[in-house]
């Protein structure tokens, strides 16, 4: 009788201990997520596809819906691709830039500040690229010396 019941406890604990085993091993769908191998035949890779904002108009209005008061969009006054001297060009002038972002197959930079880039570095900007500004309008006036009181009745 104990010997029947020793090898029924045997049999369930290999049984219990295999289905453990199989089941801490690796999962082969996430393993093969991030490699070409789970690439259907045809698909581009992630690393291919374009960003959402691929065109310097939708990254101004990108920049907009983040509500930056001062957005800029730089290109090369020869229409090419922005160079690594260019970008470094860029991101060293305009430090204070909140955000910047290549756009229209690396030929345009947007840049998204909520601090004003004062006039000597647009100056520098223009010497090298095309620059063209979508800033607010009330941006240009918030930095003026004038006190605004709107509780006066003029």
């Amino acid at each position: 009788m104990f010997g029947s019941i020793k090898s029924f406890v045997i049999l369930i604990s290999l049984v219990l201990g295999a289905s453990w085993l199989s089941a801490c091993g690796p999962n082969e769908a996430i393993l093969k997520s991030n490699s070409n191998e789970s690439n259907t035949a045809g698909a581009p890779s992630a690393a291919n596809t374009q960003p959402a904002y691929d065109s310097a108009e939708s990254e101004v209005e990108n920049m907009r819906t983040a509500d930056f008061e001062f957005i800029l969009v730089l290109r090369r006054k020869d229409g090419g691709v922005m160079q690594a001297d260019d970008k470094s060009f860029v991101k060293t002038v305009t430090i204070n830039a909140n955000r910047r972002s290549l756009s229209d197959g690396d030929k345009a930079i947007v840049i998204g500040a909520n601090s004003k880039v004062p006039p000597e570095l647009i100056a520098k900007l223009s010497q090298r690229f095309v620059l063209q500004d979508f800033s607010k309008p009330q941006a240009e006036n918030s930095n003026s010396n004038s006190i605004v009181n709107a509780n006066i009745v003029r």
